[in-house]
């Protein structure tokens, strides 16, 4: 009975390294993430079709991904037009409950530099955002406030929306299951109803924290 225990111990050492080797061409992934980032707890739920290329060793894709944003504190939200920042007119209200989602497509870029290691990057690039309204108040002025439809990455400032993007290791522990652990960080955006000082009435926050998920490859 020892003798068997060990074989399956090894067993089960040695078969990331043998399923864990790179794949050419197309795969299909299946992902769940779960993070938390500055007072909310992400959720994210996507598909990443992918291209290996150089043997397997780098992988190019994209995918959509569904990501929800749940505040468990109060969060601030500040002045999210780059006019106004530029002018140091900023302005900053707290937001209790926050519950924002989005739909958005993803692009991935993951590099294998072991057989069973995986070292990568994805960004959201466009999609459509959804969530509940919030009372926010400031300078006197009480109002509410909900995600805006477009979420796009037009770069620092100029972004719009919610939007999410993961750093990350993982690893293969055979051909069809992976562990990823990393950074997530997170852009969300709130439009009031009214405008609030300066006529503004878009406001963002952005935060950075960890997360882990597991892929699947069907």
């Amino acid at each position: 009975m020892a003798c068997l225990r060990w074989v399956l111990i090894l067993s089960v050492v040695a078969a990331p390294v043998r399923a864990g080797q790179p794949e050419e061409g197309w795969t299909h992934d299946l992902d769940l993430a779960a993070g938390y980032a500055g007072g909310a707890v992400t959720l994210a739920a996507s598909e990443v079709t992918a291209f290996g290329l150089f043997g397997g060793l780098l992988r190019l894709g994209a995918g959509p991904r569904l990501l929800g944003v749940f505040g468990v504190s109060d969060l601030a939200f500040s002045t999210a037009d780059a006019d106004l920042i530029s002018a140091g007119r900023i302005e900053t209200f707290n937001v209790s409950g926050l519950v924002s989602g989005a739909l958005n497509l993803a692009l991935s870029l993951r590099v294998r530099p072991l057989a069973g290691l995986e070292i990568g990057a994805n960004i959201d690039v466009v999609g459509v955002g959804f969530g509940r309204s919030r009372p926010v108040s400031s300078g006197g002025v009480q109002t509410r406030a909900s995600p805006p439809t477009l979420n796009l990455l037009a770069f620092g400032r100029n972004d719009k929306g919610t939007l999410d993007s993961e750093f990350f290791l993982g690893w293969w522990f055979n051909e069809h299951l992976a562990l990823r652990a990393g950074l997530t960080h997170v852009v969300s955006e709130l439009v009031t109803e009214a405008p609030l000082q300066d006529g503004n009435d878009r406001f963002r926050r952005s935060s950075t924290g960890g997360f882990v998920a597991v892929s699947f490859r069907p």
